[in-house]
Formats: structure tokens, C-alpha cells, sequence
């Protein structure tokens, strides 16, 4: 995923209202980027591990280290 959709999915995302936040897949072996927002893990499959995040900070996380221009 380009920094830029994963901008658009996180706008999507609090569009929406995003009660629980916005749900991404990290496929097995992948580390969260550093520095990336603490999101909360709801499980693992064999696609992955699954986690919610405030799509807020994922936009300042996006934000902070100039990967979307604002």
C-alpha cells in the first residue's frame, strides 16, 4: 500500500464516522513501520496480523514524516 492510499483510505475512514477505527492487514513477517501510530490487534490469520488504528494519527504519522503532501 502507497503512503498516498493509505491517506485516502484513513480520510475514508473518518468520512465514515470509523467508530472502531480503520482496520489494516500487516501480511506475517512485517513489521509496523517505526514510529507508526500503536493501533489495537484484533487477530491473526493466515493473511496476517489485524489491527485497528485512529485513522487521525495515521494522517499525522503520514503528515510528520512527509509521505503525502499536505
Amino acid at each position: 500500500m502507497t503512503p498516498e492510499q493509505l491517506y485516502k483510505d484513513a480520510l475514508e475512514a473518518k468520512k465514515q464516522g470509523a467508530f472502531y477505527g480503520m482496520t489494516l492487514v500487516f501480511p506475517n513477517g512485517t513489521k509496523l513501520p517505526r514510529g507508526f501510530p500503536n493501533g489495537e490487534f484484533l487477530s491473526e490469520n493466515k493473511s496476517g496480523k489485524v489491527y485497528s488504528f485512529d485513522p487521525d494519527k495515521v494522517i499525522t504519522w503520514l503528515k510528520k514524516n512527509r509521505l503525502i503532501e499536505t
